[in-house]
């Protein structure tokens, strides 16, 4: 009876890990965002992810006082944190840390310069297209 008792638990625990690890595993935050970026200048657009294990790089077409052209940023996602570095089309180069909500529909964040402190936010939801 001890040993039906021990098996059925085992078998139990096999069960229950796989749920376990498939619900702890990070979501993946590739997709299209619509964004709105206060700081300099007020900016709205999309920014485009595509994530690959914890490695997130993105791309973003930029018309502003940085010029016109394409954003890019690469970083790491750390739970739901995004610490990134981002580079404009005239080359000026920065930061930004990006906190995705837990539902991984939105996320926001702050950016700036170099190693300088904050110099604006980021706000965005992620674009879900709906069928008709």
């Amino acid at each position: 009876m001890k040993h039906m008792i021990i098996a059925l638990g085992l078998s139990m625990l096999g069960i229950i890990m796989p749920i376990t690890s498939a619900a702890q595993a990070t979501p993946n935050v590739t997709g299209d965002w619509v964004v709105q970026v206060t700081g300099d200048e007020f900016i709205a657009g999309t920014l485009h992810l595509t994530q690959v294990g914890d490695t997130v790089v993105g791309s973003a077409d930029a018309k502003g006082s940085q010029g016109s052209g394409v954003l890019q940023i690469h970083g790491t996602l750390t739970g739901n944190k995004l610490s990134a570095q981002w580079r404009a089309p005239k080359g000026n180069t920065g930061w930004m840390t990006l906190t995705f909500q837990p539902s991984y529909r939105a996320f926001s964040g702050e950016w700036g310069y170099g190693g300088r402190k904050p110099n604006g936010a980021i706000v965005s939801k992620k674009f879900v297209a709906t069928a008709f």
